[in-house]
């Protein structure tokens, strides 16, 4: 199984749009490119549990899946169906708030790898874990970047998100002393509107920031936005949007350069 953590220490940058969207259409899999579906776990570690929302697993009155997982470092029991083929979902609420604080007052247990041992229970049953993450670094942000084999950081072209990269790049170099497999795979550029000020930054991005960036960005649309309000991925609520349609090609260029179990025909 391959875990992909997706982390932006800015809000607003659609780091849960790229989440869900990634998780869906790896299960989904691509029929034009010949690439079946694989199987994904949707791990949803914001307390907002906005992910949850979308594919209808929300709590909101029991402690969620992922708030029992970095308290114990176990995952039977927390794993949820989704009506998505191939794709099940661990959930996330505000009861991660007390969650941190449980793990902190413990001090005889390693509090930073309890996410990568819960995982490594259902490692053969699934090929992608796709962890959804808060824009912060708390304790169970820094459990999913233990636990990555991958990060991929999106981000809005405005000097915020563009400043907050280069922290969160210095973070990802730190957690390499705990987790010396995860690599960046790359910045995705999202929300993208042209004008001479983006196109500045996105070179800058490209040329300049050291990081990789994925070819395709994720153009600014309207319909991704009110899909939001509906509790639907892109895909979902307009298959046919600007952003709908960049994030399939973002996906098969994920597959493409980093390969998988979803680069490979199943039999």
């Amino acid at each position: 199984m391959k875990t992909v953590a997706i982390i932006n220490l800015k809000g607003g940058v659609a780091k849960t749009t790229t989440a869900v969207s990634l998780a869906e259409l790896l299960a989904e899999g691509d029929k034009r490119r010949k690439r079946s579906g694989s199987r994904v776990l949707l791990f949803d570690n914001d307390k907002q549990g906005n992910a949850s929302r979308i594919f209808g697993a929300y709590e909101r009155e029991q402690e969620a899946g992922a708030c029992r997982i970095i308290k114990t470092g176990r995952i039977a029991g927390n794993i949820r169906d989704t009506e998505v083929e191939n794709m099940d979902i661990v959930t996330c609420n505000y009861f991660m708030e007390l969650a941190e604080l449980a793990i902190k007052a413990d001090q005889e247990h390693a509090q930073h790898d309890r996410y990568k041992t819960a995982l490594g229970e259902v490692s053969g049953q699934y090929d992608f874990c796709i962890i959804d993450n808060p824009p912060d670094l708390g304790m169970n942000v820094i459990n999913a970047m233990v636990a990555a084999d991958e990060i991929i950081i999106p981000v809005c072209l405005d000097a915020y998100s563009l400043d907050g990269l280069e922290e969160l790049v210095e973070q990802i170099n730190q957690i390499r002393a705990l987790n010396p497999k995860t690599r960046l795979a790359g910045v995705l550029i999202t929300d993208y509107e042209k004008s001479d000020t983006s196109e500045a930054a996105e070179s800058w991005i490209r040329a300049k920031s050291g990081c990789p960036v994925f070819s395709q960005k994720i153009r600014h649309s309207k319909k991704a936005k009110d899909a939001t309000f509906y509790r639907l991925t892109p895909l979902h609520y307009s298959i046919r949007s600007g952003a709908a349609q960049d994030y399939k090609a973002f996906a098969a260029e994920y597959v493409q350069k980093f390969g998988g179990p979803a680069a490979v025909e199943r039999s």
